[in-house]
């Protein structure tokens, strides 16, 4: 039994040896393993080849026990980011830790000697005051030379009374958020996607009328097991089919929207915070936790993603795919400046803002807007109403008649120049001489 319990949450402690956190990653494993032995189940030659039509019970009781242990971690990994590393110095002493999570060694500081590098490999000795010394090597803490320099300079550190310090943190009332691009989960790489998802789908509408097929295939009628299953079989694939109807109805939803982009990263005074594409929280970390961070471009699938890795005091490493936001590269490169700039105690550089609104269907990274639609039709429709008005200005200077409607709309936008009307010639009064216009004007004798 342990001596006590590491406080993995106090922001004094330090680890070394993590892995990669990636949530439900042993689940995944252990249902693979599920579906293979019940396809295995349904096929009469391959489950007698096996044994599992008489000892098909054991292999299931076997599979239930492992998920008790595989659910009961991933599902407290997934809850928190204090999942234990290879070794730990915390305030009360040093742990080490087996693969599986158990403690194998474990020290008070005040039961500690010394803790330094040994032997040609350089690998860690602890020298306890009761008992012979400790030699430990792992390869968890050889990724990087000088790991067990590091572990030996910090429990030192430990025995003298100086804890690791804590990590810093931007200035108080510090916010930026960073939205995400609208229409980005329909470029040709989610495309595909949804083209999978489809095809799945209707594996999956058939599946059951083939599995029915496989069980009158058994010539003395299917074991008790697999009658047992069959309906749990069935009622999963029910749940798969909803489960990607949900997500290409949801994709659907997302393509055809209006409203403004949602977040999908921001940073304030008390961490970073990654959220879902439905708007819910995926990954918080605080600052008092990130030790480093580091951007990459890379291809995947002759696409270009940007990628965070985030590293923790633990040694743990966070990957966050950022490609779907505005500007993914320049977001990328924000993300890691602003976190560099904090644990470095450096200034924070200058951000430059993003908007909420909505951006046009593309696949491709857009520029935030800079301003709302309405200033860009101002601007377009500006150079037409000075031209108009100019018009206006030169007809009333050349005290010109009233201008019909229409000549606004058909004539062009051009000073008119008419030639000057002939004076008006008065009637003459209805007399006789009307009647015959030569006695108005006799001609000349």
């Amino acid at each position: 039994m342990p001596h006590f319990t590491p406080d993995l949450a106090n922001p004094h402690s330090r680890g070394w040896g993590g892995d990669t956190h990636s949530s439900w990653r042993n689940s995944r494993g252990w249902l693979a393993i599920g579906v293979i032995l019940l396809g295995i189940l349904y096929d009469p030659k391959a489950s007698a080849l096996l044994g599992l039509t008489h000892y098909g019970w054991l292999c299931l009781l076997l599979w239930l026990a492992v998920a008790v242990r595989i659910l009961r971690s991933d599902y407290a990994a997934s809850r928190t980011a204090y999942f234990a590393p290879c070794l730990v110095c915390d305030p009360l002493g040093l742990t080490i830790y087996a693969r599986n999570g158990r403690i194998q060694q474990q020290w008070r500081w005040q039961d500690i000697e010394s803790v330094a590098t040994h032997g040609i490999l350089q690998t860690l000795r602890i020298t306890p005051r009761i008992g012979a010394p400790f030699d430990y090597r792992d390869r968890r803490l050889e990724r990087e030379g000088n790991t067990y320099r590091i572990i030996a300079a910090t429990a030192q550190d430990c025995l003298r009374g100086t804890l690791p310090p804590v990590l810093p943190a931007p200035p108080a009332g510090f916010t930026h958020i960073w939205y995400e691009q609208p229409h980005k989960h329909f470029d040709q790489s989610h495309t595909r996607d949804n083209y999978m998802l489809s095809l799945l789908l209707w594996v999956l509408l058939f599946l059951p009328a083939f599995l029915d097929a496989r069980l009158r295939t058994w010539p003395d009628g299917a074991p008790l097991l697999l009658r047992i299953l069959h309906p749990l079989t069935l009622a999963a694939i029910a749940l798969g089919i909803l489960c990607i109807l949900r997500v290409l109805i949801h994709n659907y939803r997302r393509y055809r929207r209006t409203i403004h982009a949602r977040r999908q990263a921001a940073m304030d005074d008390n961490g970073l915070h990654i959220y879902r594409a439905s708007g819910g929280s995926a990954l918080s970390l605080r600052w008092a936790d990130i030790l480093g961070v580091e951007w990459r471009e890379v291809r995947i699938e002759r696409q270009k993603h940007y990628l965070l890795y985030f590293t923790d005091r633990l040694d743990h490493t966070y990957r966050l795919d950022v490609t779907g936001l505005q500007e993914a590269k320049e977001t990328c490169r924000e993300i890691a400046a602003v976190v560099t700039a904090v644990t470095g105690r450096q200034p924070l550089p200058p951000l430059a803002p993003q908007s909420p609104a909505t951006t046009s269907p593309s696949g491709v990274a857009l520029a935030v807007l800079a301003q709302p639609a309405a200033d860009r039709l101002a601007r377009l429709a500006d150079p037409a109403l000075r031209l108009l008005l100019g018009t206006l200005h030169r007809l009333r200077a050349a005290q010109l008649p009233s201008v019909p409607c229409c000549f606004l709309h058909c004539e062009p936008a051009q000073p008119v120049h008419r030639r000057p009307l002939p004076p008006v010639r008065q009637k003459p009064p209805l007399t006789h001489a009307r009647r015959n216009p030569a006695a108005l004007h006799p001609r000349p004798r």
